[in-house]
């Protein structure tokens, strides 16, 4: 037990490496193996001490230092809940509040831990809560003995400075991870910025090209280029991000056709069939996921107009739908260049990807000689409208 003056010093002494070290940035997992040896050191073996972390979600347990307890130990508490009964831990950090169990052999919050335990010649088991400066629990901070025990007023002091002390070490790892989070967020969109202004230069480019070719005068090609960018300029206002929880919550749905329509509205002309919509008139996508359907669309028409059918005069572009347990969306390009498999993956392919799988879909790709086929699978209680709200409009 921890309980005589002489250590205090020590251990202040200690406390203070230990936060200098949490100012460096040291690794976490290191700053609280050393902060759980502190805390046995004096001991001289009689105690074992264990830090567990909160998951994101607050609902689970999983380590952050135990270098004293059996590694089996260890690994059967591995992602304990948090609630009422589940061993001093878990009942701790879902109170918030110390738990204090000097007879794991008789006290009812052990029960389904009880015989795990007593294995492991562990006897008894004080937890206090790890607090953050707002009150969010961090995790728990737990002294385990060999023999029932209870704890002096000593150990609890002890106990909750070095509790305040693991707090300081886990906030500062949580802010770096958050930092380099938005860091990572900020280049992502940096280079998805990027990525649309040139894709925005290339389709004027195309567009303009395309024009050129079949305009009689400078008023026709002028008239029809103007009329293309505006429809470009309707696309873009789909596939730009939605900033406010309040417009998504309130949005209505919309057809899956009119999605299509206003993204390949630059592609198309009233006197061609160049571009086909099949079966998609009764489908409508849900508000919050419109922004991503319209971001692949836009992308593959990007990727047509750059390298595919869209891009030739004699090239063509169907776009069906067919719905189940999931939606399927066919894009089918002929009469375009010749198409091979890339080699490698470009960022546009790889925000094609990212977004479809950020809702739950799948896509497969087929090159063939005769030109490309694209098959989108998406959940279609994720990402259809409900019945009750198809009829908005």
């Amino acid at each position: 037990m921890i309980n005589t003056l002489s250590v205090t010093s020590d251990l202040l002494t200690a406390e203070r490496d230990i936060l200098s070290r949490v100012a460096l940035g040291g690794p976490l997992k290191d700053v609280l193996r050393d902060i759980v040896l502190l805390v046995e050191k004096p001991a001289g073996g009689e105690l074992l001490a264990s830090v567990l972390l909160t998951t994101e979600d607050g609902k689970h347990l999983t380590q952050g230092a135990a270098p004293s307890l059996p590694c089996d130990y260890n690994d059967a508490i591995e992602g304990i809940g948090v609630g009422l009964g589940i061993g001093s831990c878990g009942t701790s950090a879902h109170t918030g509040s110390p738990v204090i169990v000097s007879d794991i052999s008789t006290d009812p919050l052990w029960a389904d831990f009880r015989k795990l335990a007593l294995s492991h010649n562990l006897h008894s088991c004080w937890s206090m809560p790890i607090r953050a400066a707002d009150g969010r629990v961090l995790g728990t901070f737990a002294n385990y003995y060999r023999e029932p025990r209870k704890p002096s007023e000593r150990d609890l002091e002890v106990i909750g400075m070095v509790s305040r002390t693991a707090a300081i070490a886990i906030e500062r790892s949580q802010n770096e991870k958050a930092r380099d989070r938005a860091e990572e967020q900020r280049m992502l969109l940096l280079r998805e910025l990027n990525h649309r202004v040139k894709n925005v230069f290339a389709l004027a480019d195309s567009m303009l090209a395309m024009t050129a070719r079949t305009a009689t005068s400078a008023e026709q090609l002028s008239s029809t280029v103007r009329g293309r960018l505006r429809a470009l300029g309707r696309a873009h206002d789909l596939v730009q991000p939605t900033f406010s929880a309040e417009h998504v919550a309130y949005a209505p749905d919309v057809p899956l056709r009119q999605i299509i329509g206003d993204i390949l509205a630059p592609y198309t002309d009233a006197a061609t069939d160049r571009v086909a919509f099949v079966g998609t008139d009764d489908v409508r996508i849900r508000a919050d996921h419109i922004t991503s359907v319209a971001l692949v669309l836009h992308e593959l028409a990007t990727n047509a107009a750059k390298y595919g059918s869209l891009s030739s005069e004699e090239g063509r572009l169907v776009v069906a739908c067919t719905t189940g347990e999931t939606m399927q969306i066919m894009w089918s390009e002929r009469g375009g260049p010749v198409v091979r498999a890339p080699t490698s993956k470009g960022f546009g392919s790889t925000l094609i990807q990212r977004t479809i799988t950020g809702m739950r879909g799948e896509i497969c790709y087929t090159w063939s000689p005769d030109g490309l086929d694209i098959t989108i699978c998406l959940p279609i209680n994720t990402i259809s409208a409900s019945p009750d709200r198809t009829s908005l409009s």
